[in-house]
């Protein structure tokens, strides 16, 4: 058994008050930089870590709102992936990216949105979007119960990204609804062009110009 003093490197104010220890954002720089090099991705600079952490936030929310209601997808996994994420960005000082919880909040929202405009009684429909940004995501949208337009709406436009946090860009890309539900599920095709880069557009509560799929 150790009988060496665990000596306390706690810093007190006059007052007997704790002061916090600081900690240099270039040394948390350095730690993270490392970390990348020893998967042999580094080392990184200040700009290259944003542009990566952003890349992994990016695929993780899109992957979460793609496959999610797959049995084999570790979504846990995911969740705590864009979590860790988003709090190394925070402490990092880098402007944010959603958690798990956010994506999925933002998809509920983004469902309710687009239907928004049907006047009547509504009920929610499952829509999959088969190609494009948008595929292999699920949403539910309320739509028309009453025949014969029961449904969702025809055309939806959703919000799109490409580019990341050195040259973002933003844009819209229009689906165009099949014209029966397949096993009570609404399949949506791309109608028009959009980049091939383009991917969907999730924002995060705080900002209104965040991009994290």
């Amino acid at each position: 058994m150790s009988t060496t003093q665990n000596l306390s490197l706690q810093v007190y104010a006059q007052d007997g008050t704790p002061i916090p220890p600081t900690v240099s954002r270039e040394r948390l720089f350095d730690l993270v930089s490392a970390a990348y090099e020893r998967a042999g991705t580094g080392p990184l600079d200040r700009d290259a870590i944003d542009i990566e952490l952003y890349d992994v936030a990016d695929k993780a929310a899109c992957s979460l709102l793609r496959d999610r209601w797959n049995d084999d997808f570790p979504i846990a996994a995911y969740l705590e992936l864009l979590s860790a994420v988003a709090a190394l960005r925070d402490v990092l000082g880098f402007d944010p990216t959603p958690t798990g919880r956010e994506v999925l909040d933002w998809s509920e929202n983004l469902g309710q949105k687009l239907g928004s405009q049907i006047d009547g009684p509504t009920s929610p429909f499952s829509v999959q979007f088969v190609n494009g940004p948008y595929r292999g995501a699920v949403l539910s949208i309320p739509g028309v119960i009453a025949p014969p337009d029961t449904g969702p709406a025809v055309t939806l436009t959703l919000p799109i990204a490409w580019g990341d946090t050195a040259d973002p860009g933003r844009g819209e890309a229009r689906y165009q609804r099949e014209p029966a539900a397949d096993e009570g599920l609404w399949l949506y095709r791309l109608y028009g062009d959009v980049r091939e880069d383009a991917r969907p557009h999730i924002t995060c509560p705080a900002t209104s110009d965040q991009v994290g799929a």
